[in-house]
């Protein structure tokens, strides 16, 4: 990729929150603790708004890990809201798990994208 980190702001910060976002999902992948997916809403919003609107390569060259990313969210969050009980249900948790599990492999794509890793 063609862009510069050094003096990048928007950049920087869109990678503090792509390693914030990548620690997320693995915390929720181990424990399954729902609290969890409220920071990530957070994270995954933020990290919407500095992508969207890039136009470097940086961020350009992960728009599909982007999508990949926010429609699993999405689809995380429709799921938790479908459950009809309190208490979620296997089905539900194994939905849901394999979201995050997308949003997992999604940042680990653009952190080697980004030659991170």
């Amino acid at each position: 990729m063609a862009t510069e980190l050094e003096g990048n702001v928007q950049l920087q910060r869109f990678i503090a929150l792509l390693a914030d976002l990548n620690h997320q999902s693995a915390a929720y992948l181990q424990s399954g603790n729902n609290e969890i997916l409220s920071a990530m809403n957070k994270t995954v919003e933020d990290m919407y708004e500095i992508q969207r609107v890039g136009t470097e390569d940086a961020y350009t060259a992960i728009d599909e890990d982007m999508q990949t990313i926010c429609k699993n969210f999405n689809a995380a969050v429709a799921m938790m809201q479908s459950n009809e009980s309190s208490k979620i249900d296997m089905a539900t948790f194994v939905a849901v798990k394999k979201f995050v599990a997308n949003i997992f492999d999604a940042t680990v794509r653009i952190i080697h994208a980004y030659g991170l890793a």
